[in-house]
């Protein structure tokens, strides 16, 4: 009778993990953000190199395409802007303070959607191997409202220790950009595939 017992009580608890696990499973997905979904274009305007001091060349071009990357594989349509419109020289400042006035001169004048990232930091250094860390902001505007409507931090890291990472030190600050623009952009959600 225990062993029938215990068999009967093992069999009733697998089939109560197996109801609770396909119930988790059907879940509904969350419908995404109307804001994010009512992108029609996002221009973003070239980055902003924001380190104090004596600074690292680092090729701001190439990071303005990896965010551009970035975004079309989250199923935005994106360009990269040549300039930051009758704005001018942009401060970090001006992006926290968001006058819409101010907003409405940022970029080409026939884009409605404009992202500004700014360039805080980049540092690689060697070790016993070599570090490099690297921190972006950015900023995704609305011109036509005159509003913010995103912002976030993006932090990224790499490392390689050893000999072999002592000769990698000038792959660590491009590898640290990658990470940061991947948690940068992490925020903004993947908009679903047309016709979903």
């Amino acid at each position: 009778m225990k062993p029938r017992l215990k068999s009967s009580i093992t069999v009733l608890l697998l089939i109560a993990v197996c109801v609770v696990n396909s119930s988790a499973k059907k879940k509904p997905k969350t419908p995404p953000d109307p804001m994010f979904m009512a992108i029609q274009n996002i221009s973003i305007l070239p980055v902003v190199d924001a380190r104090a001091g004596k600074k690292a060349s680092v090729n701001l071009g190439k990071l303005q395409g990896s965010l551009a990357k970035t975004l079309k594989r989250k199923r935005y349509p994106v360009v990269a802007a040549g300039s930051t419109g009758e704005a001018g020289e942009i401060a970090i400042e001006d992006m926290q303070a968001a006058d819409p006035a101010y907003i409405k001169k940022l970029g080409p004048p026939d884009e409605r959607w404009v992202l500004v990232v700014f360039l805080e930091d980049i540092t690689s250094k060697i070790t016993f191997g070599s570090t490099g860390n690297a921190e972006l902001t950015g900023y995704l505007f609305d011109k036509e409202e005159g509003k913010l409507i995103w912002q976030n931090k993006g932090i990224g890291q790499s490392g390689q220790g050893g000999l072999i990472g002592m000769t990698m030190k000038g792959m660590m600050k491009g590898a640290a950009l990658d990470n940061a623009v991947l948690s940068l952009l992490g925020s903004i959600p993947r908009r679903p595939k047309p016709g979903k």
